[in-house]
Order: structure tokens, then sequence, then C-alpha cells
């Protein structure tokens, strides 16, 4: 059923619950506040479209994917300082060893993998593209893509995780 529905009646009735889940996902209130407001700016411009059956698992889902983004953009510091609320004066632990680990595993692709394979690796998960879109950038089947991610991977883990 697809009934005008009031926005300012739906922020009333939803905008509370949102924030707080929102703080619960991002762990800060400015961050939540300014997700919640987006999605009611989204749902403001028609990005959004509510029916009145599926108001709230509708705006949920969009802050829910709001929130997502906003972390996948922090950095790994920004995440750890967060998640350990440190003071601004406190400085988290190296990644050395993390980061030495990633040049490792990243020598290892150029070096031990075929260039197509490397190349597919890269761009699957570090350019976080999809299957489809290797193959159609690389003019290869996804079939292709697949096998070519899958041994990777198994040497990989032969390397690193023996």
């Amino acid at each position: 059923m697809n009934v005008s529905i009031d926005a300012g009646q739906v922020f009333v009735d939803h905008s509370t619950k949102m924030n707080i889940v929102a703080q619960l996902i991002l762990g800060n209130r400015q961050e939540a506040e300014d997700a919640v407001a987006d999605v009611f700016a989204d749902m403001a411009n028609g990005k959004i479209t509510l029916h009145d059956d599926n108001v709230e698992a509708v705006l949920m889902t969009c802050l829910r994917n709001r929130c997502m983004n906003i972390l996948k953009r922090k950095t790994i510091y920004e995440r750890v300082r967060q998640l350990a609320r440190l003071d601004d004066n406190v400085e988290p632990p190296s990644f050395d060893k993390e980061t030495d680990r990633v040049v490792e595993i990243s020598r290892y692709i150029d070096t031990k993998l075929s260039p197509q394979t490397a190349r597919i690796v890269r761009m699957h998960y570090q350019q976080r593209l999809k299957y489809r879109e290797i193959s159609n950038e690389l003019g290869i089947s996804e079939t292709a893509v697949y096998k070519h991610l899958s041994k990777a991977i198994i040497k990989l883990k032969q390397k690193f995780n023996p």
C-alpha cells in the first residue's frame, strides 16, 4: 500500500532509535547523528522510497549501509583509536609487524604468482572490483577470474598459513 508518508512524523517516530543504533555501530555520537541526517536527507531527496508497511525496515537498512560505508572509509588507526577510546595524547600500538606481513604478502604476489593472477588479485582485493568487472576489463570469463583467485588464495594460505 503506497500511502503518502509524513516525513516529519517519520523523523519523530524513528530518529531516536536510529541515533542509538548508529551510535552502537559507529561508536561516535556526532558521526551517528550525521549518518541519521544523511538517511533522512536521502528520503527527502527521493533517493529512498518508503511505504507505510516497511518504514522502519527500510530506514534501518539504509542507516546500517550508511554506517558500514563510514566504517569502510576509516583508516586502521582511526578504527583502533575509536574502539580503544584512546586519549589524544596516547599513540596506538605499532603496526610494524602487520605492515611487514602485508609487504611480505605483496612481494609474494608480485614474484611467485603469474602476472595475470597477481593483477586479478590486486584488482579484486585492492580495487574491490567484482568478478564481472574484472572479466570485462581483462576480456576473460568470470570463471577464469574465479580460478585465478582460487589458485592465488591456495598458494597464499600454503605460504603464510601452513
